[in-house]
């Protein structure tokens, strides 16, 4: 699993995945949102793997499988119209140099699409197994777009009181 210095797993994850199905790779959907201003509130999402890059636990045996999948760091140039679909396409595979690895891939938010591509299936954390932390010093500056009132209400109904389970469970502190 990767995962940020600055983002917490659930303290009963290793627990379910040794009574899991062997999978390839789970990816966790559903988690919190947790805002380094209020501390005491947490944010539930459906949408965890769309947020934050620690949402995914691949087989070690898959980890280094290689594919189109691009990464940062390979130098690959895209032309115009390559660039529009990565920026804009976060859910298909983008052309890479072909030696691409499932851990050292673009974005989290193509693990599905590169799974698929190597023919193996990818399963989901059946519950809210992670915390990703925003709003502190090192990613202050994180935003998810404009939000609409519509989106400011579902944020709010969503939102929940960090309660003494949770603090155990995540370890916030």
């Amino acid at each position: 699993m990767k995962l940020d210095w600055d983002d917490l797993v659930s303290s009963r994850l290793v627990e379910w995945l040794v009574s899991a199905k062997d999978e390839p790779g789970y990816l966790i959907k559903h988690g919190w949102i947790w805002r380094s201003h209020f501390p005491y509130l947490v944010q539930r999402t459906e949408y965890f793997d769309r947020v934050c890059g620690s949402c995914l636990l691949i087989r070690s045996d898959l980890v280094d499988q290689t594919g189109p999948f691009l990464t940062h760091v390979e130098g690959t140039s895209l032309s115009p119209e390559e660039h529009r679909f990565a920026a804009n396409d976060h859910y298909s595979l983008v052309p890479g140099s072909g030696i691409g690895t499932l851990l050292l891939n673009d974005s989290h938010q193509r693990y599905a699409a590169q799974f698929n591509y190597l023919g193996q299936r990818l399963a989901t954390v059946p519950f809210n197994a992670a915390v990703c932390r925003i709003g502190h010093a090192n990613n202050a500056g994180q935003s998810f777009g404009t939000e609409t009132a519509r989106m400011l209400f579902g944020r709010l109904r969503r939102t929940r009181l960090v309660t003494p389970k949770l603090r155990k469970e995540f370890m916030l502190d």
